[in-house]
């Protein structure tokens, strides 16, 4: 087992060093495993440390800590016990995703962590709570309006930030002005009481104030407080960045609309990465797909909007297999190269490529099933006079799709009724 100096390296930038420090050999000293547990259970609240503990678990390479799975099933480490307590508190699941001869030997510990876990929970929520409840007293009055937090901000320079606390039956008004307040604050005491109103899914407001919020913190910090990693698609909205994005661990999907320049390189970090949507709205410019290319698990990408500036030719070197893209002209040979591709719904933009045509033949006849939309008819009209008789044609809720086995096409057409894409 590594000393703890290797775990302290370990730990990303964003931990206090000396807390952690303390933390660790708190936990080291102790005699035996089960006490690990009941001293991390007693450790006061901190999602960044619990975070960064959850990391080491979840990550592939153990956070750096060599063989800490083995030394756990073994019974040679007391620290990884204490360590996995405070994973819990971040992500009781965890626990759920431990190896199976862990699983079975720490068994009365594992049920030990959970309720510590569980506990910790409870407690935070009763926490928040009684802090709402301080702030709803009558000897402050907090902003009702949007537009009413600048100016109370600035005559409450010293606002105690547990006046914005999530409380019962908050309405959404009053909680999006409450991220408003915080996000403006955007001190340290600020950040734990956002990460009370963190959730797997934000509505459009409240992503707009998140949005104003994050270049205001550590990007890093701030994304992994309050985004989750989601199973299908955590959806940004509009952003000017994704910068800090990475620190969100276990990230499979993610939905982002760019405005300003569309800076894909934070999306290297994120190699978990299955589900892709991207859309470079009219004034952004995306230059670059190339961070694709480091996503090994990438296997849906949805692209559209302003690509006239990509080169999509990096396509090929990714291993997509459903994919959704505007080529706004551009040539699409390199569709023909994408190893994995078994599906494409594709749109042409303004103009289509004088390739293009013979392309989608091309991949229909190898067995790829292709969608495109009827009202571009300025070359569908061509490619349906191109299509061979072997190819069956279906055409729903103004989508044209191809397929070359005829056996799929009743699948085919109740997608695209759905607006799914093959």
């Amino acid at each position: 087992m590594q000393t703890l100096l290797n775990i302290l390296d370990a730990m990303p930038d964003s931990v206090d060093t000396k807390q952690v420090e303390r933390v660790l050999k708190r936990l080291d000293s102790c005699s035996n495993q089960p006490n690990a547990v009941k001293a991390a259970a007693k450790l006061p609240s901190d999602p960044i440390l619990e975070r960064a503990s959850l990391a080491l678990f979840d990550d592939a390479t153990l956070g750096g800590i060599d063989d800490l799975d083995a030394a756990v099933a073994l019974g040679l480490s007391i620290l990884p016990w204490g360590l996995l307590t405070l994973a819990a508190r971040a992500d009781i699941t965890v626990l759920d995703r431990l190896p199976a001869e862990i699983a079975e030997h720490g068994a009365p510990k594992i049920a030990s962590i959970r309720r510590a876990a569980k506990k910790h929970e409870k407690s935070l929520v009763e926490i928040t709570t009684t802090r709402a409840s301080e702030a709803s007293t009558p000897s402050v009055e907090i902003p009702e309006k949007i537009a009413q937090v600048a100016r109370w901000l600035k005559d409450h320079p010293d606002a105690d930030p547990t006046l914005f606390a999530p409380h019962a039956k908050q309405r959404a008004a009053e909680r999006r002005v409450a991220l408003r307040a915080l996000g403006a604050m955007a001190s340290p005491a600020a950040l734990e009481v956002l990460s009370a109103y963190a959730r797997d899914q934000y509505s459009d407001a409240e992503l707009s104030e998140l949005h104003k919020a994050w270049p205001r913190f550590d990007r890093r910090v701030f994304a992994a407080t309050m985004f989750r990693a989601n199973s299908y698609l955590l959806h940004l909205h509009v952003s000017a960045s994704i910068e800090g994005i990475g620190a969100v661990h276990g990230l499979v999907g993610l939905d982002v609309i760019f405005d300003k320049q569309a800076d894909l390189t934070p999306l290297i970090e994120c190699t978990e990465m299955r589900n892709l949507h991207v859309r470079a709205i009219e004034g952004s410019t995306l230059t670059s797909i190339d961070p694709l290319t480091k996503l090994p698990s990438l296997s849906k990408f949805r692209l559209d909007g302003d690509t006239t500036q990509a080169d999509l030719d990096v396509l090929e070197h990714t291993p997509i297999e459903r994919l959704d893209l505007s080529l706004e002209g551009a040539d699409a040979e390199f569709l023909t190269r994408m190893p994995k591709l078994k599906s494409l719904k594709v749109s042409t933009g303004k103009t289509a490529h004088p390739g293009l045509v013979n392309v989608v033949v091309r991949l229909v006849q190898s067995g790829i099933q292709v969608v495109m939309y009827r009202h571009e008819t300025s070359w569908l009209s061509d490619l349906m006079a191109a299509t061979p008789n072997d190819i069956t044609v279906v055409e729903r809720s103004g989508y044209v799709g191809l397929t070359r086995n005829a056996d799929d096409a009743e699948a085919l057409g109740r997608r695209l009724l759905s607006n799914i894409a093959p």
